[in-house]
């Protein structure tokens, strides 16, 4: 099982375009993607965190590579912080930080 995690905040008044986009992008899916998941934080509901497994390496990796993917990490920026992306198979965990100046 490889999988993907990307968490960020989004702003409250935001929360209703980020929920859209992310389901928008959840329907694009193939039948690659074993489980999808968006959730919040639940000491701080600004945190999501947009979660999927693949069956396969190079399915993730398509993905990683696709429009779908960029349209997600997009919408964190355009409507708050991406914090992190984590990808990697079964308990290896890759994470990439984004640091803004």
């Amino acid at each position: 099982m490889h999988f993907l995690k990307i968490s960020g905040v989004v702003e409250r008044t935001k929360k209703i375009e980020f929920e859209q986009t992310v389901k928008f992008v959840f329907g694009q899916f193939t039948a690659d993607c074993m489980e999808r998941s968006l959730s919040a934080e639940i000491f701080d509901e600004d945190t999501f965190y947009f979660f999927t497994t693949w069956k396969s390496e190079d399915a993730l990796k398509k993905f990683m590579e696709s429009e779908e993917y960029q349209l997600v990490r997009g919408v964190y920026d355009a409507l708050g912080v991406l914090e992190k992306i984590e990808f990697g198979y079964g308990a290896e965990i890759n994470t990439i930080h984004i640091n803004y100046v």
